[in-house]
């Protein structure tokens, strides 16, 4: 049997712990450099801020979104109602909140490479929404308009007995719109329709009822 050199196994250990030691040491100052980043983006920053929408892993928007507000960033993801049929029971639905755009997170901050580089970083991000690897603001009014409808529900999709859910392809058959051709768009009060269709070659959005609608193949 071959004797164990004490000595040896003595500087085994410590270049063990050396290595150990200097993994550990890498790990904490590259997170210490991923919070510096991130804190460029937070509400913190004092400046005109700007939102932004990051592309982000599927099914993981709402969690990477509180992940976010945790880290003093404003984050927000719209929802919209969906209701889910039941397993074991015919009539009963439950109603779920879903992104209304999924793989999307809403950031508003002020712009600067820090920022960007900080959100990059962050598990489950995967890139900004922008052109030419250039993150693209998105208008306050424009941001203010989309976060109005959702909170009013007007992306809540209804039970609709033919199966007309938002996105989908329709004409109006009757009312003052009659032979119109759009896109269901939304949900305003009540059980009216938001279509979105065009007008003497101009994009405009009107509210009919759903007995008005045919949905196209």
């Amino acid at each position: 049997m071959m004797a164990v050199n004490a000595k040896q196994l003595d500087n085994a250990l410590m270049i063990d712990l050396s290595r150990c030691e200097a993994k550990l040491e890498q790990r904490l100052a590259e997170r210490r450099m991923n919070d510096d980043l991130l804190a460029a983006a937070s509400i913190d920053v004092e400046g005109e801020r700007k939102w932004f929408a990051l592309r982000v892993a599927q099914r993981v928007e709402t969690d990477l979104c509180k992940h976010l507000s945790d880290s003093r960033i404003d984050a927000v993801v719209p929802v919209k109602k969906v209701p889910v049929k039941r397993r074991f029971a015919d009539k009963s639905r439950k109603v779920v909140h879903k992104p209304v755009l999924p793989k999307l997170v809403f950031v508003n901050l002020v712009p600067s490479d820090k920022a960007f580089a900080g959100l990059l970083r962050v598990k489950g991000v995967a890139a900004f929404i922008g052109t030419n690897g250039q993150p693209h603001p998105i208008g306050q009014r424009e941001m203010n308009s989309f976060m109005h409808l959702a909170q009013e529900g007007a992306f809540d999709e209804r039970n609709t007995p033919r199966g007309i859910v938002v996105g989908s392809r329709v004409r109006i058959n009757v009312g003052a719109y009659a032979d119109f051709e759009g896109i269901l768009a939304g949900y305003a009060k009540g059980r009216a329709a938001r279509v979105m269709t065009y007008l003497f070659g101009r994009e405009m959005t009107v509210d009919v009822t759903l007995a008005q609608l045919e949905k196209l193949d």
